[in-house]
């Protein structure tokens, strides 16, 4: 293909959403520089930066291994469930992260209710739930296969 087929040019929603994004991410950059004091430009640019190498070098690389071990290892029918699995299990890991490890509860001793319940015990009991729930779909999954006699297709 050439550079000038149509398809290769960007369209309208592109151009709305460049407009819109960029209007974000100036507002953004306005209210970090503009309150200097609270937002403390040079250790949120630090924070940028290292989470952009945090994701390129480590949890890019871990999900494409862990793509590539679930379609070698994971048989066919399973593979949705433990996709779907592994990214909600992702998931509750990054959002739950800074409780887990207790960032925060230093900086306000005195307060009880910053960081008040057992987050391990919390996090691996919605990873009980998540894995429970693919356990279920992958029954679901096979029982549904069992019931076609052979030679029909099953519905979807």
């Amino acid at each position: 293909m050439t550079g000038s087929d149509e398809h290769d040019r960007p369209g309208a929603i592109f151009w709305i959403g460049l407009v819109i994004g960029g209007a974000v991410m100036a507002f953004g950059v306005r209210g970090v520089i503009m309150d200097s004091r609270a937002t403390h430009p040079t250790e949120l640019a630090r924070w940028v930066i290292g989470a952009d190498v945090l994701h390129d070098f480590l949890f890019a690389p871990l999900v494409v291994a862990s793509a590539w071990i679930v379609v070698r290892v994971v048989p066919r029918a399973w593979r949705v469930p433990v996709q779907a699995g592994l990214a909600a299990s992702g998931v509750v890991a990054l959002v739950g992260w800074a409780a887990w490890r207790g960032y925060g509860h230093a900086t306000v001793p005195d307060n009880a209710t910053v960081q008040p319940l057992d987050y391990t015990t919390a996090i691996l009991t919605v990873w009980a739930i998540v894995w429970g729930l693919v356990a279920i779909w992958i029954a679901i999954r096979a029982a549904v296969r069992r019931a076609h006699r052979p030679g029909t297709v099953p519905r979807r």
